[in-house]
């Protein structure tokens, strides 16, 4: 996977995506517990450094390096963090997402903020990004040694 954008496309990525959609859309109506709440933050936080780098990938068109691989995940688990614990940061998030989800329905309907349960219990998801990191540096095949791409996509070393 070597075209920007192309992490969206791993198996990982579209099963989180999945999980999000069925568990928002069907299954915290149904039962609404603990565990549906824990189950998007996981397949959230997972699926957002993906996301993020992916977006400023296509929009420079190329693949970013390893930097911008720990600031995605680094910004994730900041921003996840600070949505759960800060009240004013948690606040400003609902009132975004509800801004960004009224212009995702063509401006039909009132401006209203989402409702995110803010536990620090929540936090303990963040490990999660470990596996985002994974996912991001095992999907790029690796250039060719001595390309000029090979430093931007190469994770480490690999054996020859």
């Amino acid at each position: 996977m070597n075209r920007p954008g192309d992490l969206l496309l791993s198996p990982w990525a579209l099963v989180s995506v999945a999980i999000i959609l069925i568990n928002d859309h069907a299954l915290k109506g149904a039962f609404g517990n603990m565990v549906t709440g824990k189950l998007s933050d996981v397949a959230g936080v997972f699926l957002f450094p993906l996301l993020l780098l992916s977006v400023f990938e296509v929009l420079r068109r190329n693949l970013m390096g390893r930097a911008a691989i720990a600031w995605s995940i680094a910004v994730t688990g900041i921003g996840f963090a600070a949505v759960k614990v800060v009240p004013s940061i948690g606040d400003a998030y609902e009132w975004v997402i509800g801004f960004l989800r009224l212009t995702a329905g063509g401006f039909r309907g009132d401006l209203l903020p989402i409702l995110v349960y803010r536990d620090p219990s929540d936090l303990w998801v963040l490990p999660i990004l470990f596996a985002s990191y994974l996912v991001i540096t095992h999907n790029r095949t690796r250039a060719p040694e001595g390309a000029p791409e090979h430093e931007l996509i190469s994770p480490g070393p690999h054996p020859t």
